[in-house]
């Protein structure tokens, strides 16, 4: 993209408002440098940052990071070689550090991070060492601390000791007798390093001693008395020895630091990187503005876009538009009168292109679509260069000119008023000429027009789509909202007209109007109406095709009523012949009461036929004997009596079930036979005495366990285990509740060990 581009489309704008949401002193110029990006992964790359920030912001807040120091200068200076770092930069390393700090435990704490953001945290290096060290070293108020170095410690500490005598020394001077007459004022004052007293000029007839000052007046002289010159010098070796100490423990320290310059700097990027991404997410919630999908299809589709720089001005009364452009479609066609917003449509176009393509998210709704242009160019405004002496229409073609050398193929080509500033007719070859030569090449091409001809143009090419931009007929006023399919007219002498423009100058114009522009308009107007009527009878069919689908879908809904009544008519009818037909059966009954005698007789006889004969007098059952079950044709014997005596549970070879007291009968214990019954149970053999029902519903587990007893008793198990699992208890409890009274079982119990598992002896 050339500068100019982004200057006419308000991106470079864009990127200023984008830098009042930074943080921090070091952003900014890295704002300025975001262009849009060359590859798709690029992009998404870029949108999955902005949406990681959004999703934190959303929930966390903002950043910790204002006021954070800018540390460049100071990264510099340590990569110098012996340069040694003053205490102010400590402290400002140690509040970046801080900062750092800061923003690593936010990080920590947030909920619902995205991939960047665990990205982020695994790129901060902690610090934490380092600005321990800094802080024990040097206060918040910049001085080393005493604690710095034992050296330090003890100059310091004869400093002090130094310092208190010679204070009294002096106190004892300025009170003799002798010196009073001559002390200017009773304060101990510091020249040059040395500790003095104000004394009057006539000083030295007292006592002898040093001048190091005089006050402005000359009435003061700041005098050192001999007898404290040893210990002034002492101070002086000692402060001497304070400062190299000094700067040797700030040499240290700065070689220290120099061992975490990659941390540091590491830190520099990622805090830079974060600000910038937290910026573009803060612009993005403020203007809300939505991710759009950038492909390489060719469609473009964005509802309810909205200029940033529109919103900003107009804010509440900001109409959006709907953007949109079938892949095919390689040229966009927007016309309209003046002021009508054609201008403002083409850059909202252009500046959300290059947003979407810079990885932005885009004020917008829905779920727009843009694609992924090789270039983006722009011409809008007026391009005369008087200091090249060129007309306008000179330099709109020699933009143009450069325009098409640069393009390539895949660009996205923005013109506003093509082919301007010329003869119409010329004008309109021109601007035709032009679109061709580009869309040949591969570009899709948006221009605003005033051209008739143009308008005329869109309509005939299948690439082309025409776009008006719509206005009030009555008011005379835009609407700023496009409409498609649809050319707009320039109204020019009805703009004129309705503000106020004299009556003889509109009559001029109407005359001076040419037949070919009457005709023209009267061309557009007729496709506009015709297609007004095509859009009218479609719209007719949409309704009727609605009403269709109502009508059939209240049917539908009917359908079942109406079946029901039906049913309930035929029942009706039903029960109304089944009455009659018990009425002729009545007749009937009494005309064949002897043929009914002689059929119950017969009756009687294939009943007797046919009736299992059991004994009447049954001999007492007990637990032990061997019973014939009538209804299996099977004999075993009793293993189980219940205390009604109503049934006996009876043990057939492998199979043990209960059976009713009158379909057995006693027999005596069969000589010869073997135990095992002619009824023959194949069951999948159990290898463990186990079955593990946990995560099951009640009921399903329920059937599992009765198929696994009904194993475990073919194959003669004494006793299994079921694995259930303690959870809410709900299906422990539904087990045993289930099997408490099963006659096949003798005892349920827990497991001591496990409270998840219930035992079951088996009888």
């Amino acid at each position: 993209m050339t500068d100019k581009t982004l200057s006419y489309l308000d991106y470079l704008k864009l990127l200023d408002i984008i830098k009042n949401y930074s943080l921090t002193p070091f952003v900014k110029e890295s704002i300025s440098s975001l262009r849009p990006l060359s590859s798709l992964q690029s992009i998404q790359s870029r949108q999955d940052k902005i949406d990681a920030i959004i999703e934190l912001v959303r929930w966390e807040g903002k950043l910790p990071l204002p006021d954070i120091p800018d540390i460049r200068d100071i990264m510099k200076r340590i990569s110098i070689q012996d340069a040694i770092l003053e205490e102010k930069s400590f402290l400002t390393l140690a509040g970046f550090m801080s900062a750092c700090d800061n923003l690593l435990d936010f990080l920590k704490n947030a909920f619902n991070k995205k991939l960047f953001i665990d990205e982020t945290l695994q790129q901060l290096k902690p610090l934490t060492p380092v600005l321990r060290r800094i802080v024990k070293t040097i206060n918040i108020e910049g001085f080393i601390e005493d604690t710095a170095s034992y050296e330090l410690s003890k100059i310091r500490s004869d400093l002090f000791t130094f310092r208190e005598r010679i204070r009294k020394r002096l106190e004892k001077i300025m009170e003799r007798e002798g010196v009073k007459p001559i002390l200017q004022d009773a304060y101990i004052s510091l020249r040059n390093g040395r500790y003095v007293i104000p004394l009057k000029p006539n000083f030295n007839e007292v006592f002898q001693g040093i001048v190091h000052d005089y006050s402005h007046s000359l009435k003061t002289s700041f005098v050192e008395p001999l007898e404290i010159v040893d210990l002034n010098n002492a101070i002086n070796i000692l402060e001497k020895d304070e400062k190299e100490e000094e700067n040797k423990i700030l040499r240290e320290l700065t070689i220290f630091l120099r061992h975490n310059t990659e941390a540091l700097e590491q830190n520099l990027d990622v805090i830079k990187e974060m600000d910038i991404y937290h910026s573009l997410a803060n612009f993005s919630i403020d203007f809300e503005c939505i991710r759009p999908v950038v492909s390489e299809n060719g469609l473009l589709e964005i509802k309810g876009a909205r200029n940033p720089f529109i919103s900003i001005s107009k804010k509440t009364d900001t109409i959006p538009i709907d953007i949109f452009m079938e892949s095919e479609q390689k040229t966009m066609i927007i016309s309209g009168p003046n002021a009508g917003g054609k201008t403002a449509a083409l850059k909202t176009i252009g500046l959300l292109s290059l947003m979407a393509q810079s990885g932005f998210f885009i004020p917008a709704s829905g779920n727009p679509v843009v694609p992924k242009f090789s270039n983006i160019f722009a011409i809008i405004g007026d391009e005369q260069d008087i200091a090249m002496e060129l007309s306008s229409f000179t330099a709109h073609m020699n933009t143009i000119k450069d325009l098409y050398t640069l393009a390539k193929g895949g660009e996205l080509i923005l013109i506003d008023e093509i082919g301007g500033n010329t003869e119409p007719q010329e004008a309109s070859a021109l601007a035709m000429g032009i679109i061709d030569a580009f869309v040949e090449k591969g570009c899709k091409v948006i221009v605003t027009t005033h051209l008739n001809m143009l308008k005329a143009y869109g309509y005939t090419k299948p690439f082309a789509i025409n776009i008006a931009t719509a206005f009030d007929p009555d008011t005379m006023r835009p609407m700023y909202k496009l409409l498609y399919g649809t050319a707009g007219y320039s109204n020019a002498i009805n703009v004129a007209k309705s503000i106020g423009v004299p009556k003889e100058i509109i009559d001029h114009s109407y005359g001076y109007l040419g037949k070919q522009e009457y005709m023209l308009n009267d061309l557009i107007g007729a496709l506009e109406l015709g297609k007004s009527k095509v859009e009218g009878e479609l719209e007719e069919l949409r309704r009727m095709k609605d009403n269709l689908r109502k009508r059939l879908s209240v049917v539908k809904e009917q359908r079942d009523t109406y079946l029901g009544k039906v049913e309930e008519k035929c029942q009706v009818k039903l029960n109304e012949l089944e009455s009659e037909l018990e009425e002729i059966r009545k007749d009937l009954a009494k005309k064949e009461r002897a043929s009914l005698s002689r059929g119950k007789e017969r009756l009687t006889r294939l009943q007797e036929k046919y009736r299992i004969n059991f004994p009447r007098n049954r001999e007492a059952i007990s637990l032990g004997d061997y019973v014939k079950i009538h209804s299996l044709g099977s004999t075993g014997h009793v293993v189980g009596v219940e205390k009604n005596g109503k049934t006996f549970e009876v043990v057939i070879g492998n199979v043990r079930t209960t059976v009713d007291s009158t379909l057995v009968a006693k027999i005596s214990k069969p000589q010869g036979v073997s135990e095992k019954s002619t009824i023959q149970i194949h069951a999948e053999k159990i290898l463990t005495p186990e079955i593990r029902v946990i995560g099951m519903r009640v009921e399903e587990a329920l059937k599992e366990i009765d198929r696994f007893l009904n194993r475990a008793i073919v194959q003669e198990m004494p006793r299994v285990k079921i694995v259930h699992g303690v959870g809410t208890g709900r299906l422990m409890n539904a087990i045993r509740e289930h099997f408490k009274d099963a006659a096949f079982i003798s005892n349920i119990g827990k497991d001591d060990t496990n409270p998840g598992i219930t035992i079951i002896e088996l009888k």
